[in-house]
């Protein structure tokens, strides 16, 4: 199939039957309502992405109030065979998974067997400078431990290969220099810190982070397609993830295979829209974590001499700009809205998952290429705010 048709049969995905795309109750209501509009919105936005070759499928969620407004798919998930995206379908959300070990973490807090202001060297002796760093830190990105992701060579010869604990932190303790700066006096994203983390809750839970977020977390939310992915396993409705590619015949390509041991709590979270608006919901509700570890992920991160983290930051990326950290979750006000959520990367998949405490509607938005859902989510927020205004 040529790009040309490719992308042809793309826009056509998007007049097929979408699960769960409207509540029967709304749509039986006027037709002029604001969730008919927001359907009308919603496919505008989609069939964008669509026309514009930016990914081969999408997923988006929207909530409002605790209510489940609309989920439905886009596109293709897999291009090979020809299958549609459906509200159903399970993409990996990359980085929002750092909310779930940071709520891990939480919890563990909450049953007394860690403090966040253990240092790493109860866990990690041998680890340079360990003394010196936090859990706090860790979960704030204040630890100054250097970006693993960002190393030379990380996605061609390092992504690929299975990783245990001892092989990954010794991945990480390499890196020269290990430290962008001293402990809790800047702020850099690290997804190191995060893979440290992992490392701590599976340590002190005496179980693979997977199984605690499944038996503390998603069993009890009710989150059936959300768990730590595994490439090996048979996931039912599993996108497969892409990387633009305009100057090949279909457009796009397979994304490279990282090996999830890489990513794990940093990233390697599987999950579906309806599944994090559930989520969403029942963390803000602080069904997920007490009231006071709510508290603690929400608050902006600060350094050793109470400044705020952000503050470290000279002229920001536009994604950073106006953007506190918390535990897993950014905060902050983007295009004049308050937002709290986080966005998410790994090869061949993108998403956004953000919460509008003014408007209280949750947006979420699966991507299976990377880059689009970054782009656009901010489009999308407007477009739905549009259509939801009385």
């Amino acid at each position: 199939m040529n790009r040309l048709l490719a992308c042809a049969f793309l826009a056509f995905a998007l007049v097929l039957p979408a699960t769960g795309a409207i509540p029967a109750e709304a749509r039986q209501a006027d037709p002029d309502t604001a969730i008919v509009r927001l359907e009308s919105a919603v496919d505008a936005f989609a069939r964008n992405v669509l026309e514009e070759a930016q990914a081969p499928g999408l997923s988006i969620g929207i909530a409002r109030g605790g209510e489940t407004l609309l989920v439905r798919g886009y596109g293709l998930a897999n291009l090979e065979h020809q299958v549609p995206v459906s509200g159903d379908t399970v993409f990996r959300i990359g980085s929002v998974t750092k909310q779930f070990t940071a709520a891990a973490i939480l919890l563990l807090a909450e049953d007394g067997r860690l403090s966040l202001d253990d240092t790493l060297n109860q866990y990690f002796p041998d680890f340079p400078r360990s003394d010196e760093v936090t859990v706090r830190q860790l979960l704030q990105h204040t630890s100054g431990i250097s970006n693993y992701t960002s190393f030379d060579g990380f996605m061609d010869t390092t992504a690929p290969l299975d990783h245990d604990e001892a092989r990954m932190v010794a991945y990480i303790a390499s890196a020269d220099p290990l430290y962008d700066f001293d402990p809790g006096t800047g702020w850099s994203y690290s997804n190191s810190g995060y893979m440290l983390l992992d490392y701590i809750a599976e340590r002190v839970a005496g179980e693979p982070l997977a199984d605690f977020l499944k038996t503390r977390i998603f069993d009890p939310l009710g989150m059936d397609d959300t768990r730590m992915d595994d490439a090996a396993e048979i996931v039912p409705h599993r996108a497969q993830g892409y990387d633009a590619a305009p100057d090949t015949e279909a457009g796009f390509t397979n994304a490279g295979y990282l090996s999830l041991s890489v990513a794990a709590g940093a990233g390697a979270i599987r999950s579906t829209p309806q599944d994090m608006i559930v989520w969403t919901q029942a963390l803000l509700n602080g069904d997920v974590v007490s009231s006071d570890s709510l508290t603690l992920m929400l608050e902006p991160a600060r350094l050793n001499d109470g400044s705020l983290a952000r503050d470290f930051l000279v002229d920001p990326h536009p994604a950073l700009a106006n953007m506190d950290y918390g535990f897993g979750i950014m905060t902050g006000d983007r295009h004049g809205h308050r937002f709290i959520g986080h966005g998410g990367s790994i090869p061949g998949f993108n998403a956004s998952l953000n919460h509008y405490p003014d408007q209280d509607v949750t947006i979420v938005l699966l991507v299976n290429t990377i880059g689009p859902a970054a782009r656009g989510a901010p489009v999308l927020a407007e477009a739905v705010f549009e259509a939801l205004a009385d």
